[in-house]
């Protein structure tokens, strides 16, 4: 497959990258599903300790700009609880 042709939602597939919306604007996420996975794995069940845990897996291969980290949050949290939803 050739990198150089990709559309810009077929490269986001294939290097792992998912948008969420954060302070009201798209954002690429590298890793989400991985994340998602390594708090399904702890079993939490307080969004306190959820969203600290999505927060700590995401800033592993992402910046968050420190300014934003509560928007961050939010909108992690609310993306994990929609997919969580569908399993």
């Amino acid at each position: 497959m050739d990198h150089d042709t990709l559309c810009p939602c077929q490269a986001n597939a294939l290097f792992g990258i998912k948008k969420i919306t954060v302070a009201g604007k798209p954002v690429g996420i590298n890793g989400l599903p991985a994340a998602f996975a390594a708090v399904d794995a702890k079993k939490l069940t307080r969004d306190a300790d959820i969203t600290a845990e999505l927060m700590r897996k995401v800033e592993e291969e992402n910046y968050i700009p420190p300014a934003l980290a509560g928007e961050y949050a939010a909108a992690l949290l609310a993306e994990y609880k929609k997919v969580s939803s569908h399993r």
